[in-house]
């Protein structure tokens, strides 16, 4: 009885055993690990990006805030790839208040950039081959090809004509998020999120 009992667990074991190194094996061969901002590879898709915000924390209405534009390039052989990314970014709006004829800034707000420029405050310089989907997501409108650089966005600053003194010694923050796909209603995967982080 004891021997029989002996052999259960140690088949049990050998079971467990087999069980977790079959469940690694899968993982590693279908996880790639952490993604490197500015390169990497995300199952079997492998990828240049290029991008960086202006070094210092403060800014001011019109001043450019990438100090290199934003790019992509995909590397992953005959695999095409599409691309798309949400911008967010602080916002403070002004309301007049008609008892008192005064005018107030509202709490700063992130809000997503759209494609509607009357309320926006940011200026965002794209790619001609973008357009906006009410998800809050700018589509490329491109194939991401085989080891070809496809430049997305060439200049981010504050609107000189929408912003003002309800901005001064607030924190700002710009943030860009890239996500690729195989196709284009398939699944998204971010890659990367660059932000800038100031006062203005």
């Amino acid at each position: 009885m004891k021997k029989r009992f002996t052999l259960s667990l140690v088949a049990l074991i050998a079971s467990s055993f087999l069980f977790v190194v079959t469940t690694l094996a899968w993982w590693t061969l279908n996880t790639t690990g952490t993604i490197n901002p500015f390169s990497g590879n995300l199952s079997g898709i492998t990828y240049n990006f290029g991008g960086e915000f202006i070094a210092g924390s403060v800014i001011f209405p019109e001043l450019e805030l990438l100090q290199e534009d934003v790019s992509i390039t995909n590397y992953s052989g005959d695999q095409d790839i599409y691309v798309r990314m949400k911008i967010e970014y602080t916002k403070i709006d002004i309301t007049y208040d008609s008892q008192t004829l005064t005018y107030n800034p509202s709490t700063p707000v992130q809000k997503v950039f759209t494609d509607v420029q009357a309320n926006e405050h940011l200026e965002v310089g794209f790619n001609s081959d973008f357009f906006y989907e009410s998800d809050g997501y700018w589509y490329y409108d491109a194939i991401l090809e085989d080891s070809i650089s496809h430049t997305l966005i060439t200049s981010l600053s504050y609107d000189g004509f929408k912003v003002s003194n309800e901005y001064a010694d607030k924190e700002i923050l710009v943030a860009i998020t890239l996500e690729i796909t195989y196709e284009q209603e398939g699944i998204w995967a971010p890659i990367t999120t660059l932000a800038f982080r100031g006062f203005m």
